[in-house]
């Protein structure tokens, strides 16, 4: 019996059909977005400007909080910095190789990785992917989450009209992503210690208060993940044994080499 061939990586169509989950999540999230942004009482039209220049999920809702309390820039740049820095990183597993143009369509294809879209991209064979599939998915997402975020904020908008100060009551959307996250997450993967890690990082944000808050709390999580990483890998079974291990190979493979030479001077002595 034959495997079945993989799906076709090549053409648009190629693309649409393999970015439909994205979209479907982009629009969605989008939306959540666009309303917080106008709940916060900023202008309708930031919303598709931020998620083109931006684009970056996380970090355009925890800026419409930031941007509408005159946080100062370098605050903004810290929080993006830890939020959004993980971006850098995507480079070394994207298929920046297979798209083909002048250096403006490779800057976008850059600016366009996105958790999902590397998630898609980085789990099929590189080499059977063409340049119009890769800068097609990224397009198509892209284009989702403007549309998305733009609808989002004309609805708020005109909530706002409608119903007056009222609409500030939107601003729970993302207090309450946020819950549904770590809900999800702790259903994926249950950890006791990583969730009192981010409850400790919380406290401290909470007790710092103002614009240091997100920086405060962020850099203890930073701390706290970094400390817990190093207490399970020194804790780890095997960890000190297989030191041990590749020590007593070491010690045996002298001696037996030692012995091996004694073995052959052993007879010309005799001599």
């Amino acid at each position: 019996m034959t495997a079945p061939a993989p799906a076709a990586m090549a053409s648009a169509r190629d693309a649409a059909r393999d970015a439909t989950p994205i979209v479907v999540g982009y629009v969605t999230l989008g939306l959540a977005a666009g309303m917080l942004l106008a709940a916060q009482g900023l202008a309708w039209w930031w919303a598709p400007v931020w998620s083109v220049v931006i684009y970056s999920g996380t970090m355009q809702m925890l800026l419409v909080p930031l941007a509408g309390a005159g946080e100062p820039l370098g605050a903004i740049a810290a929080s993006t910095l830890f939020v959004s820095g993980r971006h850098a990183f995507y480079g070394l597993g994207f298929p920046l190789d297979r798209v083909r143009g002048r250096a403006l369509v490779r800057l976008y294809a850059v600016h366009a990785i996105t958790d999902e879209v590397y998630a898609l991209l980085s789990a099929k064979d590189r080499h059977a992917m063409t340049s119009r599939y890769v800068l097609t998915v990224e397009v198509i997402s892209h284009s989702a989450w403007v549309s998305g975020a733009t609808a989002g904020a004309l609805a708020g908008q005109w909530l706002a009209d409608a119903f007056g100060e009222r609409i500030s009551l939107l601003g729970f959307v993302l207090t309450a992503l946020f819950v549904v996250l770590a809900i999800e997450n702790w259903r994926a993967h249950p950890d006791t210690a990583a969730l009192c890690v981010g409850i400790m990082a919380g406290a401290v944000g909470l007790t710092m208060g103002g614009s240091a808050a997100l920086l405060s709390a962020l850099g203890a999580l930073a701390l706290g993940l970094i400390g817990l990483y190093a207490v399970r890998h020194r804790r780890a079974p095997g960890a000190e044994g297989a030191g041990d291990r590749g020590l007593g190979r070491v010690g045996a493979g002298r001696a037996g080499l030692e012995a091996a030479d004694r073995d052959a001077a052993g007879p010309e002595g005799g001599a």
